[in-house]
């Protein structure tokens, strides 16, 4: 049986929503927006790390990241720092209160995807991760 065109704009539709969904949810549970929260991990997996990694690293626009980046610096989070070796680049570290930060979000993340996922077998979870990563191949190649 063959999924008609009105059924798969519904999908999209239902993805887009859900997406819309999850984040307030998160952003209201972890008190950070979900992005910021992307560019801490990432931060905290890599650094240093120049602005333009995080930029490739998280598929986020230049000025977006600079916008973010610059934000979490005021509130005290990360600190932003001209290379001695290449006067070009700013590298990127943790403060003591993005370490805080995450590992304050790591509790409610962990929590909050366990109530996400509930119902779900480790079977189902697999596949979904299956259509998942076909349906980013398949954008990718738009």
């Amino acid at each position: 049986m063959k999924v008609c065109i009105d059924q798969q704009k519904q999908m999209m539709l239902m993805l887009k929503r859900l997406d819309r969904h999850v984040t307030q949810i998160f952003e209201q549970r972890t008190a950070v927006s979900l992005t910021r929260y992307e560019i801490l991990v990432a931060i905290s997996e890599h650094e240093p790390v120049t602005q333009k990694a995080l930029q490739q690293c998280l598929a986020i626009d230049q000025a977006a990241i600079t916008r973010h980046v610059k934000l979490l610096e005021q509130q005290g989070f990360i600190r932003r720092e001209r290379n001695a070796h290449n006067n070009r680049e700013v590298l990127v570290t943790l403060c003591a209160e993005g370490r805080a930060l995450l590992e304050g979000c790591s509790t409610c993340k962990d929590e909050f995807l366990h109530n996400l996922y509930d119902d779900f077998s480790n079977e189902e979870l697999q596949q979904l991760q299956q259509f998942l990563l076909r349906l980013h191949q398949n954008v990718k190649k738009l």
